[in-house]
């Protein structure tokens, strides 16, 4: 999960995935993609890569990561536009999720008691996926060269781990309600 991501020891570490998919395109420069599950037949976003992109200089790696965030949330957003439900739903996937700054921790508590169609919930992805990559992308300047995902300003990086968080947990509900469609049973939520 994201959380791990903050802990990681070098901007060269890499990480391998503990899930046997395939993108249903081999030609991409992302490491996020779209993929049929195999169990349900559901399409599914993969998980967002909790270790380093592969890059020369710590910028590059920073920038492959901000287009991985907007590759995800975008491929979110158009997964729950074609699910189409129109019963506004709860988002189940916020239900215990805590986040470093208080702002963003007031946005989660609302959706806590929100119910969404899945468009509306597709909407939301996109709203908080693109201010993650863009909270990511505005502060290159402040970057850690050894930890190039990191930033120097402290409550600024609270909030990006903050939108990070938002951001997967939308995207597992996305994942959730196409599982659901797929095979018309509810399934319960989801903390991997």
């Amino acid at each position: 999960m994201a959380a791990e991501t903050k802990e990681r020891e070098s901007w060269t570490e890499q990480e391998t995935s503990g899930k046997d998919v395939s993108p249903l395109s081999q030609l991409k420069l992302s490491r996020v993609y779209r993929f049929v599950d195999q169990q349900t037949g559901a399409p599914q976003i993969s998980d967002f890569p909790d270790s380093n992109p592969a890059g020369d200089t710590p910028l590059e790696i920073r920038m492959k990561h901000f287009t991985e965030i907007e590759n995800f949330s975008f491929l979110a957003y158009v997964l729950g536009h074609e699910l189409g439900g129109t019963t506004p739903r709860p988002i189940r996937t916020v239900g215990d999720l805590q986040v470093p700054d208080e702002e963003f921790q007031n946005f989660v508590n609302e959706a806590k008691t929100s119910t969404l169609t899945d468009e509306e919930l597709a909407d939301t992805v996109l709203d908080v996926g693109i201010n993650w990559e863009h909270f990511v992308a505005s502060n290159d300047n402040l970057l850690i060269p050894e930890h190039p995902l990191k930033i120097t300003d402290v409550q600024m990086q609270e909030k990006i781990d903050a939108l990070d968080f938002i951001t997967e947990a939308l995207v597992r509900e996305i994942n959730l309600r196409s599982i659901e469609k797929q095979t018309g049973a509810k399934t319960r939520k989801s903390h991997e």
